[in-house]
């Protein structure tokens, strides 16, 4: 069983993957990950991927209401993809917001810079302060 954050990591590289393909074949993604036995997946994690993808237009609107200035073209991928994790569980699960925002501004910290962590956190801040 993985701790919540490697899950989450788990997630943000498959939908990383995913964001270069306007139709992802989501099982051919898991197939590969399996194959080459480097993602590690569970039921977090494959809920985290389908959840996602399965809401990718509802959740893109969302961040693009709270970019600021910026379209979500203009976004990075990795940066992209961690906020799509992040307004998915803010808007579908449980998960406390605190959480779900530390561990999409490090995720960023980590796949992308610390320009972006403070951009990612300011739109993830403003999303909660609406809401």
């Amino acid at each position: 069983m993985l701790k919540r954050s490697e899950a989450r990591n788990n997630a943000f590289l498959l939908l990383f993957e995913c964001a270069f393909q306007a139709e992802p074949d989501r099982e051919d993604v898991l197939r590969l990950a399996a194959e080459n036995h480097e993602i590690v997946v569970d039921d977090f994690v494959l809920s985290v991927f389908h959840g996602v993808l399965d809401r990718k237009d509802e959740i893109d609107g969302l961040i693009s209401r709270y970019c600021n200035k910026r379209t979500v073209s203009r976004l990075s991928k990795m940066l992209l993809t961690a906020l799509r994790i992040a307004f998915y569980e803010l808007i579908c699960t449980d998960t406390p917001t605190a959480i779900v925002i530390n561990e999409s501004v490090n995720l960023i910290k980590t796949y992308d810079s610390p320009e972006s962590a403070s951009y990612g956190n300011g739109v993830l801040a403003s999303y909660v302060r609406e809401k």
